[in-house]
């Protein structure tokens, strides 16, 4: 259809040459809801910089309320310039099916009635969608019909009456003396020493017995695996940070290389076994930056 067909705006002047070109889509598929967008491009081959007025016109059995423009309606134009126009289409639910059609035109601003249009875009209206049972009515319903049904249930069990008459006394049952919880037990400790830190590194024999255990830096707590066995009796040795001087948690925690004190934390219990297959245990209490540390060592038979 064209404006000769009696659908759209009026074209300029026979002989008249075009200040814009339209360009667009011919069709247009809406969703399940009735609804589209058609985007088109606006040409400004005016030869000189306009502003342009943007008209959607609306095909038979359609009506204007259905379209929206996003943007601006009336935009400026360089010479030689383009811009992109995107219609909105949303066909209203009591509208009939069948098929319908717009178009996008372009006038001058100084010759609003001068509309230069663009492609017809058809579009096919589908039948309205039947509206769904409103399911959450019978849900909201039944919910206040158990919260009503409860309630009631809770006053009568409220406001009865009670039974009439002494009833059997209850034979107290003879309290349960409370097991203690055993005390973690280990084997006898065999040495409580004392090992400064004022100088780095330090290589401190934790058990005394002749033999280097554990090299101590500024930060790092390092097990001396160089020269000396990684294994002892079955004991994989290393160094590891655990919450009490224990020797069972000593014995269960997994031992890394080494393990970084700062200075300023708070006291640290760090595991280790010596050379000689003693499960030691390094109290490091919080120093200061350059100050000397003193470390209490445990060592456990």
């Amino acid at each position: 259809m064209t404006p000769d067909d009696g659908f759209g705006p009026t074209a300029p002047a026979a002989g008249a040459t075009p200040p814009f070109v339209v360009a667009g889509p011919t069709q247009l598929a809406l969703d399940g809801g009735r609804r589209g967008r058609a985007s088109f491009t606006v040409s400004n081959v005016s030869g000189r910089p306009v502003r342009a007025r943007l008209i959607v016109t609306p095909g038979p059995d359609a009506a204007a309320g259905w379209f929206t423009i996003a943007g601006d309606a009336e935009r400026s134009l360089p010479l030689a310039g383009t811009t992109t126009v995107d219609v909105d289409v949303a066909v209203p639910a009591d509208a009939p099916e069948g098929a319908r059609a717009f178009t996008l035109g372009a006038a001058l601003e100084e010759s609003p009635d001068q509309v230069v249009p663009g492609p017809t875009v058809a579009l096919a209206v589908a039948p309205a969608g039947r509206r769904r049972f409103p399911w959450w009515i019978v849900i909201v319903a039944a919910v206040a019909l158990v919260v009503l049904a409860g309630g009631g249930i809770l006053i009568w069990m409220l406001t009865r009456p009670e039974a009439v008459g002494p009833g059997p006394s209850p034979t107290p049952s003879p309290s349960e003396t409370p097991t203690p919880t055993p005390v973690p037990t280990g084997p006898a400790v065999i040495l409580q020493t004392t090992v400064v830190q004022d100088t780095t590194p330090v290589y401190a024999d934790l058990d005394e017995d002749g033999e280097p255990d554990i090299l101590l830096t500024d930060n790092d707590f390092s097990f001396l695996a160089f020269s000396h066995p990684t294994f002892v009796y079955g004991l994989m040795r290393g160094v590891e940070f655990i919450g009490e001087p224990r020797f069972d948690l000593c014995r269960d925690v997994m031992l890394r290389d080494s393990v970084e004190i700062q200075d300023g934390w708070p006291t640290s219990y760090v595991c280790t076994f010596t050379t000689g297959g003693h499960a030691a245990v390094l109290e490091v209490g919080p120093t200061g930056a350059g100050e000397p540390r003193e470390i209490a060592v445990t060592v456990w038979e």
